[in-house]
């Protein structure tokens, strides 16, 4: 009983001292060419991939889509494609329904259109 007790306290412990990455919110699941940080050539704008999130920074704020979407909606983002060369995910952001494409295409090992949410061309950082 006091071993049950012991990894049930272990357990809430370490739910309890998460890292506050918003991975852990973990809706988007983007493919491994395009993890990484992406800067947009126009606005000099960032994106930021990571396993399961998508982050934008611009003028020193960063925004969470993940962290986004559960907050005000609770649901998974939907994946419409992910190839080598493609990632097409939609979410809907609030109660409301709005719903928001990301489409990027991978044109070299280094670069990429977004001609979804968030338009342009971003160089891999």
């Amino acid at each position: 009983m006091k071993k049950l007790l012991l990894l049930f306290s272990l357990t809430i412990i370490t739910i309890s001292c998460s890292s506050g990455d918003e991975d852990a919110y973990g809706i988007f699941n983007p493919p491994a060419w395009i993890q990484g940080v992406w800067k947009d050539e126009a606005s000099g704008a960032t994106l930021t991939f990571t396993n399961h999130d998508i982050k934008y920074t611009t003028s020193g704020k960063s925004f969470s889509f993940s962290r986004q979407a559960n907050t005000y909606s609770q649901t998974l983002a939907q994946e419409i494609s992910s190839t080598p060369n493609l990632y097409v995910s939609d979410f809907h952001q609030g109660n409301q329904g709005t719903i928001f494409r990301f489409n990027f295409s991978k044109t070299s090992n280094t670069r990429m259109h977004s001609k979804g949410h968030l338009p342009g061309n971003y160089v891999k950082q």
